[in-house]
Order: C-alpha cells, then structure tokens, then sequence
C-alpha cells in the first residue's frame, strides 16, 4: 500500500489521502462501467497531454476502452455513434 501511494503521489501528483477520496466520490468503482476491483486496486486515469487526473478506472477500462481511444473525443464520438447506428 505504501509502494503504491509513492508512486500514485509522483507519478500522478494523487497523494494516498486524494486517492481514497477520488476512490470514495466514486463509491469504490470504476467510474466507467462501476465494477468493483477484484485483484487490483484502481488505475489512476490521466490525461496524457496535461497530466491531469480524470478518475478511477478498472483495468479494462483503463487499458481496453481508454488506451485504444487515445485520449481522443473523436474517437470515443465516433464508436458512440458506430454503436447506435451501424452500417449493417
């Protein structure tokens, strides 16, 4: 725990006490599909222009929604509308 919160606070400026409240603010799930984490803690989500933290994620949220997007809104935009419009 304590490995964690150093690196979380230099990695991310997110002290152990900002973690646990971003963890609290989103009922200790993800704030993308709500599961609660089963083996890991949650992933700081940032965004990698300004460093920013944006929230708490699961790891397939983090890694499989997040990283393929690449922090991109138009990507997102456009998978929201593939999704509600396909082609076929």
């Amino acid at each position: 725990a304590k490995a964690h919160a150093t690196m979380i606070e230099k990695v991310y400026g997110l002290d152990a006490r900002g973690y646990r409240a971003l963890l609290e603010a989103q009922g200790g799930r993800c704030a993308i599909c709500r599961a609660r984490p089963r083996s890991k803690r949650l992933a700081v989500d940032h965004d990698h222009k300004s460093g920013a933290v944006r929230g708490l994620l699961c790891s397939r949220c983090n890694h499989d929604l997040m990283g393929s997007a690449w922090d991109s809104i138009a990507l997102v935009a456009a998978l929201w509308h593939y999704l509600n419009t396909p082609p076929a």
